[in-house]
């Protein structure tokens, strides 16, 4: 593991570099549960800015996931925020932000420059670059987390210069934003419900327990495991190994629990579970961690990144999705995509032969601006995609070539701005979006 010195940690600082030297202190602060929203943001903020602060500041700000913008945002935050940009931000949320956050919100976990993750002749980053020219400000680095209920965010960096941070320092802001999404949604929680299922040491040995826990050997073997290795990774020596560290303090444990430090009156330090697994609802025959799973699958999220943020196996969630697949009759992956708006679906409950069966419908057409961006037969094509149809059967069924639907697609993808099938299938499931998407080209 990659281990900082002093004088790397000065020379980093001086070129403007993004670090994640601090990932262990942004995480112990977003479990913190003090404090109002805004406290709990500021420290944050506080925690991240040595790695994220290019000389122009750090700000932030989250929402419930209806409208992920700042002038939206119940709460916003800046530390040291230059004054030209802070005077600028308002326009750029007005003008600029739509597009990115149209894209943003079609992922589990987003990270890194603007440039570096959006490209530099996206309409997002020249927009951005346009609006703040007259501050000489050409990047910025980002995180933008949220979970399968909505929850958003964001933590935001300005540069003057481009920010490229490797594949390593993103991959472990893309852990600690996954961690910052489900402790707003555990503070959110308790806000209506402060029942804990344990308490336990920071041995792992478990003082009080719930019923569910208490009469669940396997739930209280993971919870006293989760604990000593969340100790672990507070470590002095971990903290310098902030992958590794990472890797042991997962952002659930096994999908139902968020564990946060509770101090007695008498000095002594435990560590309280709450359980803080995500609420969907929806008419499918799916049990609450398929539900969970199904969410962040639409979110274009990886086996790895279900795994880190439910604390669950990699194997566990590959298995759980092919459930998910036969109990919801669908051949693969890209086809989850299109139940992610509950909205569109509709149960209908009928009686056949004497049983009652529940059956599922819904709407799988473009909706919204995407439907102005194409053309009639891109429309066609998308909507088949999201249905999840192979280029040969969308050829055949429109008595057309593959080699034709191959660049509709590749058509499609460049107005839309976006790179795989599963995006496409997201967007045309999407509901009617207030920050529109907008095509490159106009309608053919």
């Amino acid at each position: 593991m990659k281990r900082y010195t002093m004088k790397e940690r000065s020379m980093a600082k001086s070129r403007g570099d993004i670090r994640a030297l601090s990932a262990i202190d942004v995480v112990e602060s977003a479990y913190r549960l003090d404090g109002a929203e805004t406290e709990w943001l500021d420290r944050v903020v506080a925690c991240a800015r040595p790695d994220l602060d290019t000389g122009l500041g750090v700000y932030a700000f989250t929402s419930a996931g209806d409208a992920p913008n700042i002038q939206s945002s119940p709460v916003f935050v800046q530390h040291g925020l230059d004054g030209g940009f802070a005077q600028l931000l308002a326009d750029l949320d007005s003008r600029g932000a739509g597009p990115a956050y149209d894209r943003l919100r079609a992922r589990l976990i987003s990270c890194g420059g603007l440039e570096q993750f959006f490209g530099a002749r996206s309409d997002v980053v020249v927009t951005y670059r346009s609006l703040m020219k007259p501050q000489s400000i050409d990047d910025g680095f980002f995180v933008f987390a949220q979970d399968d209920e909505g929850t958003v965010v964001n933590l935001a960096a300005p540069s003057r210069r481009t920010v490229t941070p490797p594949p390593r320092v993103r991959g472990i802001w893309a852990k600690v934003g996954l961690h910052l999404a489900a402790a707003l949604r555990l503070r959110r929680k308790l806000a209506h419900d402060t029942v804990r299922d344990a308490l336990l040491d920071p041995s792992g040995t478990m003082h009080d327990a719930g019923v569910s826990v208490k009469d669940d050997p396997t739930a209280r073997d993971v919870l006293s495991r989760a604990v000593r290795a969340m100790e672990q990774a507070r470590s002095t020596k971990m903290r310098a190994e902030p992958e590794h560290a990472l890797q042991l303090w997962r952002g659930l444990v096994a999908g139902e629990w968020s564990l946060v430090e509770h101090w007695e009156s008498d000095g002594r330090r435990y560590l309280a579970a709450y359980r803080n697994r995500s609420e969907l609802r929806d008419p499918r025959a799916l049990n609450p961690t398929e539900r969970s799973l199904l969410k962040y699958v639409a979110l274009g999220a990886t086996n790895k990144q279900i795994a880190y943020a439910l604390g669950l196996p990699t194997g566990t969630v590959s298995s759980s999705i092919m459930q998910i697949l036969r109990k919801l009759r669908l051949s693969r992956r890209v086809d989850l995509a299109s139940l992610l708006d509950p909205a569109r679906m509709d149960r209908l409950d009928i009686r056949v032969a004497g049983r009652e069966l529940g059956v599922l419908t819904m709407d799988t057409g473009p909706r919204g601006r995407i439907a102005e961006a194409l053309s009639t037969a891109e429309l066609d094509v998308a909507t088949h995609v999201a249905r999840g149809w192979t280029n040969a059967r969308i050829a055949e069924e429109r008595q057309v070539s593959p080699h034709t639907v191959a660049n509709q697609l590749r058509r499609i993808f460049a107005k839309l701005e976006i790179k795989s099938r599963a995006q496409l299938a997201r967007l045309v499931a999407s509901p009617e979006e207030k920050s529109d998407v907008v095509p490159r080209s106009s309608r053919e």
